[in-house]
């Protein structure tokens, strides 16, 4: 059997967890809008870490500040109280495989027939490569690896300027997508049919705010009105807005699930759930399935916290803090060698010895992906004098790649698609595993369960014509 820790280097950012690709905000008619937009950012950090990026509009011209790192390093200066306007979008940006580039950095921005125009996407279009073809073999000049180039070369070739017009560059796109569009004279925002990423609506005074999370509009003092629809283009002008409606709106839903298991802040409201509120009701649901016989539930932090508390309170046990994360390590820290991994994750958890010694531990996360660090956890408190280590996942086993805006890795590297559950519980040298299952994650959901994508995890994907 294959051991799968068995690598040349262990990344943090290559870590036990799923990564989002980006957050989006977009504000109309506020006075310091970049200013305001920076701070929107901020909350939407744990969306995207390697890039950040504002465009902001100021009498018919666009202005761009964008770098990589965080939203604290790029705006630490006061860069976006320097960007006039009383209109701004803004980017985070999480690292895929080969594209952590400044040429990838968001909001894109560029010039065509009807001027400029600048880009924040959340998402993955699902026929990106084969719009990627197209476009080359056309004559396009790509700037990025990014499939979100593709909406600004579809505007030029179309001249878009009307409603219908840009609506029509949304349709062919198809999914997935949350997209933010700012003109000189006008915001666009637009989700598409399926409503696969998160985008909200909110106000701001006089004027409005789109994010990605209402963590965002609680940032800046925005009030959230509801959510952007399903296959919705919004149009943000000086008289107000206005919607216009684009694709088959009849198709089923399929929101992300991972957005409320794992992505989203647990403070947000998104898709109307509270993610803290479902993710404890998934640990209740988890302790009903799988039972442990425990002195203690720890959480592994911070993501499995709500979890935790909510398997802990169905069994009736304590849950404790017998693991603390460092918040303050880089991201981008490479150890090689097996001495150097388990410092690394040494860097990045920490047991908290008295707590666990003598105790019979079941460990809970919101999702397994890689093992990497969790089988490095197991040790850590068998070193740390736990008599007994039992793992809880509240989701069902991650066995197959997203198409839709999480960079998985390919299948291949997903730890449930080469083994089973008994195997994983073997490698991770865990007394035993159990995870959510399918049916359990659901029930969760109630009448609304079927709205959700559950791709990565059952394999069945319904947006893939």
């Amino acid at each position: 059997m294959t051991n799968p820790f068995e690598f040349e280097e262990y990344s943090l950012t290559y870590d036990d967890k799923p990564h989002e690709e980006c957050g989006i905000i977009g504000i109309y008619h506020v006075k310091d809008a970049a200013q305001h937009a920076s701070l929107g950012l901020h909350a939407l950090q744990h969306r995207g870490q390697e890039s950040a990026g504002i465009v902001s509009a100021d009498q018919g011209v666009l202005h761009i500040h964008r770098g990589m790192g965080l939203v604290s390093s790029v705006f630490g200066k006061g860069e976006g109280k320097n960007m006039p306007g009383n209109s701004a979008i803004g980017h985070v940006r999480y690292s895929t495989a080969g594209g952590s580039t400044i040429a990838n950095a968001q909001p894109l921005m560029g010039y065509y027939s009807e001027g400029q125009v600048a880009l924040a996407h959340n998402g993955n279009l699902y026929h990106g490569p084969m719009l990627r073809d197209r476009l080359i073999h056309s004559g396009a000049l790509l700037q990025t690896t990014s499939d979100s180039e593709f909406f600004l070369h579809l505007l030029a070739q179309k001249q878009a300027r009307t409603d219908e017009e840009i609506a029509s560059v949304f349709e062919q796109a198809e999914a997935a997508f949350s997209v933010v569009l700012l003109f000189p004279n006008k915001m666009v925002a637009a989700r598409d049919p399926w409503g696969y990423r998160p985008l909200v609506l909110g106000r701001m005074g006089d004027g409005f705010v789109v994010a990605s999370e209402t963590c965002a509009f609680d940032q800046i003092g925005a009030t959230f009105e509801r959510e952007v629809e399903p296959g919705e283009m919004i149009t943000f002008t000086a008289g107000g807005y206005r919607s216009t409606y684009f694709g088959d709106r009849t198709v089923r839903q399929q929101r992300c699930l991972l957005e409320l298991i794992y992505f989203s802040r647990p403070d947000s409201n998104v898709f109307g759930h509270t993610p803290h509120v479902f993710r404890r009701q998934t640990g209740h649901v988890l302790a009903k399935e799988k039972p442990a016989d425990v002195d203690i539930v720890v959480a592994i932090p911070d993501s499995g916290l709500s979890a935790a508390m909510g398997y802990a309170e169905e069994l009736g046990i304590m849950v404790d803090r017998g693991l603390i994360r460092n918040h303050y390590i880089g991201r981008s820290f490479i150890a090689p060698g097996q001495g150097a991994r388990v410092a690394a994750v040494r860097m990045k958890h920490n047991v908290v010895k008295d707590v666990v010694k003598g105790k019979r531990v079941c460990l809970v996360d919101d999702s397994l992906i890689r093992g990497t660090t969790t089988a490095a956890l197991g040790k850590e408190l068998r070193d740390a004098g736990a008599t007994e280590v039992h793992l809880r996942i509240a989701c069902p086993p991650v066995k197959f790649p997203c198409h839709f805006g999480v960079d998985f890795p390919h299948h291949e590297e997903l730890l449930a698609y080469q083994h089973t559950v008994e195997e994983i519980r073997s490698i991770l040298n865990m007394d035993s595993l159990g995870y959510l299952s399918l049916e359990g994650m659901r029930s969760c959901l109630g009448d609304e369960a079927l709205q959700y994508c559950t791709g990565c995890w059952s394999g069945e994907y319904l947006n893939t014509k």
